[in-house]
């Protein structure tokens, strides 16, 4: 019964307990705290107290007196060296003169004019040295001029216009979701689709860039460059190729990360001196 009592008098103070419990531990954690540093910052100064007490006073007076000594001699002549002892001990070999060869060389001498130098060298030797002259064919530049006028351009590929050429009006990119200016032609196609030169020229660069993929710039001649991208690493092309009209220079590849929510296309652009064109107004 009296066990009874007890359990339900801690069930109504049971706050009182807890707040008990609290301040107790709250008390020893702060008794630890304290005592903690004290501990530390004694075991510090036994170490300190070794480490002075491992050389005393007198030792470093007495380092510092022999040091002066030293500094304070000055070095004094062996009194019992004479010269006589150097000459007995120490002797000096005579020096063997050194011969001259007068003897003229062949080749040796002043030969005036330049010009009648090579007379008196080996004929071998002449050779040897002379720089052999390798006549160098002069480069052929294709003879290539576009007339935008005269020569309408093929279409690269067959598809839709996915998205116009804008240099006035910004136009919406999906994928970037923003609008800006866009210089060239973004055609749909499938992948794997041929990919042909819309113009006779010369392969001038091959790049990878990250926007339009693997690129190809073809120079027309007249200041007409036509850029293809999104291809295929394997191209049928290399930089300094003349192409054809109509020849296959690749195939169309997956979008690149930039515009990976756009179908599979290809990104043509024509420029005139570097500046960008409408390509539909060169196509037929």
């Amino acid at each position: 019964m009296k066990l009874k009592n007890i359990i339900a008098y801690i069930k109504r103070k049971q706050f009182y307990f807890a707040l008990f419990t609290c301040c107790v531990t709250l008390f020893l954690i702060a008794i630890l705290v304290w005592v903690r540093p004290k501990e530390e910052e004694q075991e510090i100064a036994n170490l300190n107290s070794d480490v002075v007490s491992n050389e005393s006073t007198e030792e470093l007076t007495s380092n510092l007196v022999e040091n002066d000594k030293t500094d304070d001699e000055e070095l004094e002549p062996n009194e019992d060296f004479t010269e006589n002892d150097y000459e007995e001990t120490d002797t000096v070999e005579a020096i063997n003169p050194i011969t001259i060869n007068t003897e003229k060389v062949v080749g040796e001498g002043d030969y005036g004019d330049p010009d009648t130098y090579e007379e008196h060298l080996d004929p071998e030797l002449i050779a040897k040295e002379k720089p052999v002259m390798v006549e160098i064919a002069p480069v052929v530049k294709p003879n290539i001029s576009y007339n935008a006028e005269k020569e309408k351009m093929l279409w690269p590929v067959e598809g839709d216009i996915l998205i116009p050429f804008s240099m006035d009006t910004p136009v919406y990119f999906k994928t970037l979701d923003q609008y800006k200016i866009n210089p060239a032609l973004y055609i749909a196609a499938n992948v794997g689709n041929d990919v042909k030169v819309a113009a006779e020229g010369v392969v001038e660069t091959i790049k990878t860039e990250p926007e339009s993929g693997v690129t190809v710039t073809i120079y027309h001649g007249n200041g007409y460059k036509t850029t293809y991208g999104q291809l295929n690493k394997q191209l049928s092309v290399k930089e300094g190729d003349l192409v054809k009209k109509g020849q296959v220079l690749g195939q169309v590849e997956k979008p690149s990360k930039y515009h990976v929510l756009l179908a599979p296309h290809l990104y043509f652009k024509v420029t005139n001196n570097e500046k960008p064109i409408d390509p539909i107004k060169l196509i037929k």
